[in-house]
This record gives C-alpha cells, sequence and structure tokens, in this order.
C-alpha cells in the first residue's frame, strides 16, 4: 500500500512539473511571437519616419531603343543559284555572353543616389509600355475566342523528310588553319552515327484551379487577374487613402495600412504566387491588380503596392512627379529591362514598370527594412493559366508536318503585359504543360530514328515555312520577343521569335546544346552536333556549332545568310 502511495505521488510530482514544461514553452513560444510582431511593427515604424522627411528631387532621361537597326521587312529566301555550295566558313564571333552576362553593355550606366544631389537616371533600351498596348487582352472567360489561325484539320503526317529539304551534306567539313581543328568533329574511323530517339510526351490536359483562392466568399474581393477571377482578403478595402501628394500624407496613407489587420492579404498574395505558379513579374502584377480593386484612386493604389511588396519582401520605392499629382513606383529587377526609365541604387536598377515616360520626381531615399529581394523575370515555372483556349494549325510548306495546338488567352495576356527582357528569360522559359505536350508528341515521331542532321532539317524546315513572318514594328508597333506559346497565338513572328521555338525544340527533341547568334538587325541558332555535320559554323567553348537559321527560308542546316557571314555576331550562351 505504501508502494502505491509513493508511486502516485511520483506520478503527480512528473506530471506536475510536465505541465509546467508545457507551460513555460508555451509562454516563451508567445513571447517569440510578440518579440517579431514587435520588429515588424518597429520595422514599419521606422520606414514611415523616413517617409515623412523631405522627399528629394531627381531627373530621368528619355529611354533609347536597344536596337537601332530595324530587322529585315521580309524574309530571306534562299537561292541556290546565288548561294551555292562552298567551303564552310568559321563564322566570327564578337563575344561570348552568358546567362549571367546583361546583354546591353552598351548602355550607359546611371549614377547612385546620395544625399540630396540630383542624378541622372540610366536610360532603357526600348519605347514600350506593354501595360497600354497588350496584345488581345482577354476581358472574360465567356468571351468568343478569336483564332489567329484559322483552325484546319491536319492532314495525316507522314513520316520522309519534306523533298523540298536540302538532304545535310554528307562531307565533313574542315576547320580554317587559323583554328584548331573542330574539337567535336567525330574520328576518321567508321562509327555509328547518331540516332534520334526522342521519348513522345503524355498527353497534359489543362484544368481549372480549385481551392479558396478561387471560391467567392462575403469576407473577400475579387481580383480580375488575366482572365481568373481569384479571391483575397478585403480587410484592407478603402484603407488606403491619401488627400494630397505631401510627404505626411503619404506616410499616413501607409501607416494606416500597418496598424489594419493587414497579414491575410499578404498570405494570399503568397498562396495566388504558389497555387497559379507565378514568377515575380507574376506577384507583382497581381499584386498592381489587387491593389486597383481595393483603392479608390491610382495614386492611394501606388501605395499600397508599395505596401504589399515590401511586406512580400520586394525592394521598391514610390515617388512623386514633380510636374503634376501623380504616384510612380520603381522596382528593383535582377535583369536588364528594355523601355522602361529606371535608376541605379546600391548596384541594382529600380524600374519604373508602368510607363515609358521619363520624368523629374521626388522620392524617399531610404528602403524599407524588410525590401530584400529584387524581382525576378525568369520563368521557371508555367503560370497555370488556362481561360479561353484558342486553337492554331501550323503546317510546313509541303504539308508534310503540321502541329495543332490550343493556347491559352490568360496566358497570352500574361505574358503581353511583360516587358521586354534580356533574351534568357524566352530562351529558358518553362512552355505551358498542355503546348509542350501537344508539340512535342505531334513532332517526336517524325523525327525518331533518324540522324541529328536530317532531323534538325526537319526541324527548321517547319519553323521555316509554317510561320508566317511579320517584324514587331509591323504587327505591333514596338519590339517584343516572343515565348514559346505566343508563336501559336499570334499571326506573325519575326527571327528572334522563330529562333527561339527552335531552340526550344532541339534541345528538347533532339537533346542537342544551342546558342544564339545575335547580329546588329538578326538573330539566328547554331547547334552542337554529336555526328559530324558540314555547314557555316563558330566554335564555342572549344565546341563546334552549326549555323541553323530559321528566317532563311528553304536553307538547309549549316547555311548562314551571305550578308552575315563576314559580320561578327554576339553568341547567347544559355
Amino acid at each position: 500500500m505504501k508502494r502505491f502511495i509513493l508511486l502516485a505521488f511520483c506520478a503527480t510530482c512528473c506530471m506536475g512539473t510536465q505541465a509546467q514544461v508545457v507551460d513555460d514553452f508555451d509562454d516563451f513560444v508567445n513571447s517569440e511571437i510578440a518579440s517579431f510582431d514587435k520588429f515588424i511593427d518597429d520595422a514599419n515604424k521606422q520606414f514611415i519616419s523616413f517617409l515623412r522627411n523631405p522627399w528629394k528631387e531627381f531627373d530621368s532621361k528619355k529611354p533609347v531603343e536597344k536596337r537601332v537597326k530595324p530587322e529585315p521587312v521580309k524574309p530571306v529566301v534562299y537561292d541556290e543559284k546565288k548561294d551555292p555550295d562552298t567551303t564552310p566558313v568559321e563564322l566570327t564571333i564578337e563575344e561570348i555572353l552568358g546567362q549571367s552576362t546583361k546583354e546591353s553593355k552598351q548602355r550607359p550606366q546611371g549614377r547612385v543616389i546620395d544625399g540630396g544631389e540630383k542624378v541622372t537616371f540610366d536610360k532603357p533600351h526600348k519605347k514600350v509600355d506593354n501595360t497600354n498596348k497588350r496584345r488581345q487582352p482577354v476581358d472574360t472567360e465567356s468571351e468568343k475566342p478569336q483564332p489567329v489561325v484559322k483552325p484546319e484539320t491536319p492532314a495525316p503526317v507522314p513520316a520522309p523528310v519534306p523533298t523540298s529539304q536540302p538532304a545535310a551534306p554528307a562531307t565533313k567539313p574542315s576547320c580554317p588553319n587559323a583554328k584548331p581543328a573542330c574539337p567535336n568533329a567525330q574520328p576518321t574511323t567508321p562509327t555509328t552515327k547518331p540516332v534520334v530517339v526522342p521519348v513522345t510526351p503524355p498527353a497534359v490536359k489543362p484544368s481549372a484551379p480549385t481551392g479558396e483562392l478561387f471560391t467567392a466568399s462575403s469576407d473577400k474581393q475579387m481580383v480580375n487577374f488575366c482572365g481568373q477571377k481569384v479571391y483575397v482578403d478585403k480587410s484592407l478595402k478603402g484603407v488606403c487613402s491619401i488627400g494630397n501628394m505631401r510627404e505626411n500624407a503619404i506616410a499616413d496613407a501607409y501607416e494606416a495600412m500597418c496598424k489594419a489587420d493587414y497579414k491575410a492579404l499578404v498570405d494570399d498574395c503568397r498562396k495566388v504566387k504558389k497555387e497559379l505558379n507565378l514568377n515575380d513579374w507574376g506577384i507583382f502584377l497581381f499584386v498592381r491588380e489587387a491593389s486597383k480593386t481595393l483603392c479608390t484612386d491610382e495614386n492611394a493604389a501606388v501605395v499600397m503596392q508599395q505596401f504589399l511588396l515590401n511586406e512580400l519582401g520586394y525592394k521598391s520605392k514610390m515617388a512623386r512627379r514633380a510636374d503634376r499629382n501623380q504616384m510612380l513606383l520603381f522596382v528593383a529587377a535582377d535583369c536588364q529591362v528594355y523601355g522602361h526609365p529606371y535608376f541605379t541604387k546600391d548596384g541594382l536598377n529600380y524600374y519604373n514598370l508602368t510607363s515609358n515616360e521619363s520624368c523629374q520626381f521626388y522620392m524617399c531615399q531610404e528602403d524599407s527594412p524588410k525590401a530584400k529581394s529584387k524581382l525576378n523575370m525568369q520563368v521557371n515555372h508555367a503560370p497555370a493559366l488556362n481561360a479561353g483556349m484558342v486553337n492554331s494549325v501550323h503546317k510546313n510548306r509541303s504539308g508534310s508536318v503540321a502541329v495543332s495546338v490550343d493556347v491559352p488567352k490568360s496566358l497570352m495576356e500574361f505574358y503581353g503585359s511583360m516587358p521586354q527582357c534580356d533574351y534568357s528569360v524566352y530562351v529558358n522559359a518553362e512552355v505551358n504543360p498542355s503546348v509542350a505536350s501537344k508539340v512535342l508528341s505531334t513532332l517526336a515521331p517524325l523525327v525518331n530514328g533518324k540522324g541529328e542532321a536530317e532531323a534538325a532539317n526537319l526541324l527548321i524546315n517547319f519553323v521555316q515555312t509554317g510561320f508566317q513572318y511579320a517584324t514587331d514594328q509591323e504587327q505591333f508597333g514596338y519590339e517584343k520577343p516572343f515565348f514559346v506559346e505566343e508563336l501559336f497565338y499570334y499571326p506573325y513572328c519575326d527571327c528572334e521569335d522563330r529562333s527561339v521555338l527552335y531552340s526550344y525544340l532541339v534541345r528538347n527533341l533532339l537533346k542537342l546544346d544551342v546558342v544564339l547568334l545575335d547580329y546588329p538587325n538578326h538573330i539566328a541558332t547554331a547547334v552542337c552536333f554529336n555526328e559530324n555535320v558540314s555547314g557555316d559554323f563558330v566554335t564555342v567553348g572549344g565546341k563546334k556549332y552549326v549555323v541553323c537559321d530559321p528566317t532563311y527560308i528553304g536553307a538547309s542546316i549549316g547555311k548562314a545568310m551571305p550578308q552575315f557571314k563576314n559580320v561578327a555576331a554576339k553568341v547567347l550562351k544559355y
């Protein structure tokens, strides 16, 4: 009996000790949360005090276009009489630019903001306002799709290569004496010829997003984002308002949002980014649309944009125009963005992504302590925007290759909103799964079992003759490279668009490395083959890349346009 009483007493003591430990741990967690909230509050208080100080005046200069020479108005057509087979030429390289290299080294550098000194802002390289010049925007999902290319029922696709397509030269190219032997040339002893064995991707059907963010609710605010209805917390609706454009009024509006229940909206923004597979440009665009919906005027919406972007960790800076009562927003980006005024601070470029107009303005020099990251413009994951399908069919000239694709209009609106960036953004972007599945599954059987040169010729003939050519200036009035999906949506495309598509097809179907050749007014591709392929080439990193020009209509691989055989090209290697 005594033993039982002793055990019961010990158990009671242990339970009391355990309960005390749990209480202490809960107190510790609550204390840490309170400390974290206090840090957040202090950070906002610090920034608000900065906003109340007099803002400094800065100016910007007019934008400068990236390309000063227009592209050829018409595509160049291969003429065997004018350009007969000749000894392969090794083309000259001006410089080799990697993904981490700024493509436009010719742009002037801006001065760093310091003190109250007037600052000369850097000049962007493209006079584009993609926000005001979107191509075929989507109004609603119920809008009747207007296909860019009249849908046709593709004929059965035969396997042989088009008869009009030149056969790959059988002779082994010889490198010029000034250069060492081509490092990836085949040995003289007979070897097995590389054969393309692509894996046919499974069919992918787009699905509409589901869940709380896409379900209407009384405590939610609907935001129309690229044709997709998204519902987010509306606690900040009407909270941000500015009576005038002075520093104290703007600081008061920022402070009002800090005191409101804003964290649910910030969490919803994070969820939108995750569930719609958006890159940083996507979340910037969503924040802009949500702010416009939650605010009563555009100037207050800019203040809310800075607030939400700062809370999400992005570097952004609002400004007030000197010549009118208008708020502007500058956001730091991780790559060159063309066509938009920007300034440089601490080695980062901050862009006005909603306008191409340069002006004088006033701005608070200090940053929010929460602003840590710049916008990553790369599209590493295909956005899950699948509303409003538009069908188009593309056939090569002989009709032996035909691809029928459904492209989401909502995705086209999203890409139409993006400013022009470095070419790496377009070359490396992940393609919409349903578009990729349809394109690759249609072409994979046609190249299966063929040699690399024969397969590359089939693909280049399809890109050369299956798409209508027009410059961006003719089609849109401004320069904008395409993502892969856009070639299957718009009626025309130009040289850099074709190069992006051909690069995608070669990498995914033939598993070969591709570089872009960037001339002053033209872009082509060059492919590193495993088998011995004759033709004009460049040597990059000790490897031979054979020229494959998707805009040289009717020319086989290995043929550079005559006017570019003596012109140095920048090699873009991504």
